[in-house]
């Protein structure tokens, strides 16, 4: 039977991880996988993660499945923390085991539909989007979004390709420091992409993934907050794994704002949708987000722990734009240091980008991206060299 297996497409994240772990190198770099790495390497539990897991212990007295859809009292928490006084019990929620099941589950939702709306990818963009789509058999097409040569938004032409969708369709966009480019559109730029949205009858899909990572929580919820302020229809998709640091805790949530006589409907395709794939979400993580947005002392501690992390990025990003210009000064990387977030493409060719990991033991992802959260104040130093080395011409 199992001869009839064809190969599937392998994601280049976990390729990279893979050809790492391989590399027999000492001194080698790890560029791929997207998580917050401190000063010494290290991906940290947090203050305030171990202080609610500590309350957890102490005070919960059931492991017993929840709803379908999850701890109703966490959706809540998370949905005013991030829509606002938008958010109320009309919309559809959910728990889900991190962004990529939220993401799964309303994808399967648009591949259900009698007639399938198109979802629009901002392209390049994150590498699990088409996989999830395709696996859901829900309809997909591009948009462009960023060009790497040039390391800008492709702002004007998005919008132009955007005149194609038809109303009822999706446009599925990244929040704050998007990925993999690290180039997130201006407050003008969103709020022209909406009014294009509303006047195509196209329904915003946001995905935010590193909510606090760009400005601040609150700076970072604002787009969601926009979205939900603006249209009778929107979805939103989270993933708490780099704001609160629990990665492997799964603490994601799926919200949909319908109209009021659809919100039943849908509250029902949600949870057979659930049923039939993770049935219920694990809820340690969920948990420990619950218990920190809701304690006086928690939240404060948690805000303060996220901004320490978005502070070393964004100081990782100045480091490397300020040790190029000292070391070459090109102005080669200097658009990284105004971009947001973990990632970033590097203007590397396909066979650049080989020679990079051949003869300097430096791995990204195909297709140039870096998470700039990884290095550390020798690594700087040592991938800018690397590069210069590879792009000048000798």
């Amino acid at each position: 039977m199992f001869e009839q297996v064809e190969d599937y497409p392998v994601d280049p994240i976990m390729i990279g991880a893979d050809y790492f772990a391989q590399d027999p190198r000492t001194e080698k770099l790890n560029l791929t996988v997207g998580i917050y790495q401190d000063e010494h390497g290290k991906t940290p539990v947090l203050k305030a993660v171990k202080l609610a897991e500590q309350q957890l212990v102490d005070k919960q007295t059931s492991k017993s499945y929840l709803a379908l859809t999850g701890d109703a009292e966490y959706c809540r928490v998370l949905g005013r923390e991030i829509m606002g006084e938008t958010y109320d019990d009309s919309w559809v929620a959910a728990q889900t085991a991190g962004g990529a099941v939220a993401l799964r589950v309303m994808s399967d939702l648009l591949g259900q539909m009698p007639k399938p709306p198109t979802a629009w990818l901002q392209t390049p963009t994150y590498g699990n989007y088409v996989p999830i789509l395709t696996a859901a058999n829900a309809r997909f097409a591009h948009v462009p979004y960023y060009d790497a040569l040039e390391r800008k938004i492709t702002f004007d032409q998005m919008l132009d390709v955007l005149q194609a969708a038809k109303p009822g369709d999706v446009f599925l966009m990244e929040g704050c420091c998007h990925n993999p480019t690290g180039a997130d559109m201006s407050t003008e730029q969103f709020d022209a992409l909406l009014d294009v949205l509303e006047a195509r009858g196209i329904i915003p899909w946001i995905d935010l993934a590193y909510l606090g990572f760009a400005r601040s929580w609150q700076d970072d919820c604002e787009m969601a907050r926009k979205i939900a302020a603006r249209f009778s229809e929107c979805i939103v998709c989270i993933t708490l794994s780099k704001s609160f640091g629990i990665y492997r805790d799964r603490a994601g949530a799926l919200f949909v704002k319908t109209q009021p006589n659809d919100r039943d409907r849908v509250q029902r395709a949600v949870s057979a949708i659930v049923r039939s794939g993770a049935s219920h979400a694990p809820d340690h993580g969920p948990s420990v987000v619950r218990t920190i947005l809701q304690d006086d002392a928690l939240k404060p501690l948690w805000l303060e722990e996220l901004d320490q992390m978005r502070q070393r990025v964004a100081g990782v990003r100045q480091q490397i734009t300020a040790m190029e210009n000292t070391l070459f000064g090109t102005g080669t990387l200097a658009y990284i240091g105004s971009q947001s977030g973990m990632f970033s493409l590097l203007p590397l060719t396909d066979a650049q980008e080989t020679i990079l990991t051949r003869d300097h033991g430096i791995h990204v992802v195909k297709g140039g991206r870096v998470n700039v959260a990884r290095l550390g104040a020798y690594d700087i130093e040592k991938l800018i060299r690397a590069i210069h080395e590879i792009t000048v011409p000798r």
